[in-house]
């Protein structure tokens, strides 16, 4: 608990007016040793709630709080206005929906439907990495790319992106053309790159302008079949704007 005080204290130290704080301002704010406070500092940037700008030695909040905000907000406003139209694309499709929201680092599936009610009572929250997914990769593509870059970077891997099977990108150049060609035609396609046999189509949900989240349809291989793929992205890009327009509302 004490250690969490010092973590919030910390954190507080920032505001509009001031954004960026050196180890010794935040430790001046706190009341707390510098050793102490570097140690936070320390972890705090480790898991991306802080960034340093190496140029002057100091520290500024991450996208990762911005994120992890914003899944708040879309986990009420989101699930509100997507599930009527989530429901009417499972029955259109004939596949299982989900409805995705970034949380800095994985993607968060907050909501899935499908056509069978049973299956629709179990929804579990699930966080998923982005550079294998339908929803993670339409999410990534409304980057530049080096912040998609900054993103990746916080993956555990040795340089390659974590593989989860045969069809997973691994690679950052191929991954950086995949996601021109997802931005250019404004949908991601997962081929088995999560899970072997299992395909999915995603697009991004956008609030005047801004990114909020992404829906994607998945099912078996065998019912994504390249001829059926742009159907599917034609059907899930509609469900995205018309979420959109129900957000704006």
């Amino acid at each position: 608990m004490k250690s969490l005080r010092k973590t919030s204290a910390v954190l507080d130290c920032f505001t509009r007016e001031d954004r960026r704080l050196t180890l010794a301002e935040i430790a001046a704010r706190t009341g707390l040793p510098k050793t102490s406070v570097h140690r936070q500092l320390a972890a705090l940037r480790e898991i991306g709630f802080l960034v340093q700008d190496g140029r002057r030695d100091a520290y500024r909040l991450g996208f990762r709080l911005l994120a992890l905000g914003g899944v708040v907000l879309a986990d009420i406003d989101l699930m509100r206005h997507a599930r009527a139209p989530a429901e009417t694309l499972a029955n259109q499709s004939g596949e299982a929906v989900h409805i995705c929201v970034f949380d800095g680092r994985n993607v968060v599936s907050i909501e899935r439907r499908e056509m069978e009610a049973a299956s629709n009572e179990i929804v579990r929250i699930e966080r998923e990495p982005p550079h294998c997914t339908g929803t993670g990769k339409a999410i990534l593509s409304t980057l530049s790319d080096a912040d998609a870059d900054r993103l990746l970077d916080d993956l555990p891997s040795d340089g390659a992106l974590p593989r989860f099977g045969p069809n997973t990108i691994t690679d950052r150049v191929r991954l950086r053309r995949d996601l021109t060609v997802c931005r250019a035609r404004g949908y991601a396609v997962d081929d088995e790159e999560r899970n072997p046999g299992v395909r999915c189509v995603g697009a991004p949900i956008r609030r005047h302008g801004q990114v909020v989240g992404a829906i994607s349809v998945t099912g078996p291989a065998a019912r994504f079949p390249d001829a059926r793929l742009p159907v599917l992205a034609e059907m899930v890009m509609a469900t995205a704007a018309k979420i959109g327009l129900n957000l704006e509302r």
